[in-house]
């Protein structure tokens, strides 16, 4: 990091402090769930259940561990080997609350489609041939790589391997982490002249014939992710969570404390994750996971799609007759479509129907805006009523604005606040307000195993990370207020935000290649932009109509 001119103190400094302060005091303030029941005794329990029976017939279980999962259950763990058979919730009085029979299932959640070794070998050779520049010899490719090694977690998740799913992950999302961290906070460079390894290798080809191979795979690609998405037989809980939740605020109640009970701790989201999806419930409502989340599936596969058309716009630039686009933008702007669709492991996320493609397009958008705070923030604010992680981001969008901007900005944040906590206090008082609060505790506090601390075995340590987190968002505010005109470059805030939420997930409690979702776009808006941007040849700057909101991610010449 750059130093900082007048009083400000240096931003290494203040992440520093913050680290120093903040460690101790979350390692002082940690506590585990506490068990309901001595290990044997759940396990015993466990075993007891006719359905466990049947989820471990013909499986050759070969040991068990029971870890609290939030100090009113017990989570019951069978495997055979390092392969994870089945998952028992088991009460403090015995009884068999929900069984996973994970060994009997083709795939754990999703269409069996999209998880095909086939597919996933056909999608990552398109990203790469989208994401990918020439020469080879480019640290972008390298980036890229980092991106395709993310398709190991899903392949080993599909197969049981759980711990294995969450270690093969921290390779390319803490490599993902440092780069964007870097891009973001780190001194200004220019680009390094690359040709996008597409054109490099159809570059006996006329434009037009590359333009409508793209396009072609463009729309090809939508219609698979729409076919495999919508028509998906294995939904994911979080959908009939959302959904169920989204039925009882029809009937006027609050989702905590009156969800139907079928999906474990299904009212821990914030009250929008259900509310935004209130329009599809009153079509179909949903009352059970007997009932089906066909709607939720849509919403999952048109997030994503929506998410393909910002990326589109950001390369591209709006076509306007004003402002002309140049000539090869449409070109950027269809790869820069594909590189987001072509990632391996989102038709599986997608397919779920989890909220987390809706998020990953609330974030792209947010970023998309920047440079218009007021619905930058809107949408980000919304996105954390939604689900919580995107409040880590609210400091860093608001740490490089000034007068009107930094109003609009907080005014937005207020607002949408304000809105969402009266929609709160109209279902259910102040109790409904503390009720969510308690409910939403629990992503704080829940025992798992679906963890890089639990896999690594230094879960006494998971503070430490956190502090380091804070340090981060510490640090790059104080870089901010420093040096504001940091953000006037869009590429550095999608880097920053990318780098802000990985850090997230590598200390959370809890951690599913679902998640992948929401940084993908934020790499593709930064890291995945940077090198393809730039051509062979000397290259000027295409500027962005002021008030298109859309940040310039092209420089362009020879096209």
């Amino acid at each position: 990091m750059v130093g900082v001119s007048g009083r400000r103190p240096h931003a290494a400094v203040v992440a520093i402090v913050v680290l120093l302060v903040a460690a101790p005091v979350l390692l002082l303030a940690r506590h585990a769930p506490a068990q309901t029941l001595p290990a044997r005794v759940a396990i015993r329990d466990a075993l007891r259940s006719e359905a466990v029976g049947q989820a471990l017939a013909g499986t050759h279980w070969s040991s068990a561990r029971a870890s609290a999962l939030d100090g009113r259950l017990e989570r019951v763990s069978f495997y055979a080997g390092p392969r994870l058979l089945a998952q028992v919730a088991v009460r403090a009085d015995g009884t068999v609350d929900q069984v996973e029979a994970l060994a009997h299932e083709a795939v754990p959640y999703g269409d069996w489609i999209a998880y095909e070794p086939a597919v996933l070998t056909v999608l990552a050779a398109l990203f790469v041939l989208m994401a990918g520049v020439a020469p080879l010899r480019r640290l972008r490719n390298l980036d890229v790589l980092a991106a395709t090694t993310l398709v190991t977690p899903v392949v080993l998740f599909q197969h049981g391997y759980l711990n294995g799913s969450v270690l093969a992950a921290l390779p390319g999302l803490a490599y993902l982490m440092l780069r964007c961290a870097w891009r973001g906070l780190g001194p200004a460079r220019d680009p390094t002249p690359t040709t996008p390894l597409f054109e490099h290798l159809t570059r006996s080809w006329e434009p037009g014939q590359r333009l409508r191979v793209l396009r072609m795979a463009l729309v090809a690609l939508a219609l698979v992710f729409a076919m495999v998405g919508i028509s998906s037989p294995n939904a994911i809980d979080v959908a009939y969570a959302a959904m169920e939740g989204a039925t009882q605020i029809l009937h006027g109640l609050l989702p905590y404390g009156h969800m139907p009970g079928d999906v474990i701790h299904g009212d821990t989201y914030p009250i929008l994750s259900y509310a935004l999806y209130v329009p599809i419930a009153w079509v179909a409502p949903v009352d059970s996971v007997l009932s089906r989340v066909d709607g939720a599936l849509a919403v999952a596969v048109l997030a994503a799609l929506a998410t393909a058309a910002g990326l589109f716009r950001a390369a591209a630039g709006p076509r306007r007759r004003s402002v002309p686009r140049a000539p090869g933008a449409e070109a950027a702007g269809l790869r820069a479509a594909l590189v987001w669709l072509s990632f391996p492991p989102l038709m599986i996320i997608a397919s779920t129907g989890t909220t987390d493609v809706v998020l990953a397009a609330m974030l792209a958008f947010a970023v998309l805006l920047w440079r218009r705070p007021g619905a930058s923030m809107a949408l980000l604010s919304v996105a954390g009523w939604f689900k919580l992680a995107p409040f880590a981001l609210v400091p860093v969008f608001l740490a490089p604005l000034r007068g009107r901007r930094l109003a609009a900005a907080a005014g937005a944040l207020a607002g949408v606040s304000a809105a969402t906590l009266g929609l709160v206090l109209a279902l259910g008082g102040l109790h409904g307000a503390v009720a969510m609060a308690h409910a939403v505790a629990y992503q704080l506090e829940r025992g798992s195993l679906q963890s890089p601390w639990a896999a690594l075995g230094v879960t006494s340590w998971q503070p430490v990370g956190e502090a380091c987190v804070l340090a981060l968002i510490a640090g790059a505010v104080a870089r901010l207020l420093a040096d504001p005109e940091l953000a006037a470059d869009g590429v550095r805030m999608a880097a920053l935000s990318a780098a802000i939420l990985i850090a997230l997930q590598l200390v959370a409690n809890y951690w599913a290649f679902l998640y992948l979702a929401w940084i993908v776009p934020l790499v593709g808006l930064s890291l995945l932009a940077q090198d393809t941007r730039v051509r062979a040849h000397a290259g000027a700057r295409v500027p962005v109509a002021p008030d298109s909101g859309v940040p310039d991610l092209r420089v362009v010449a020879g096209r």
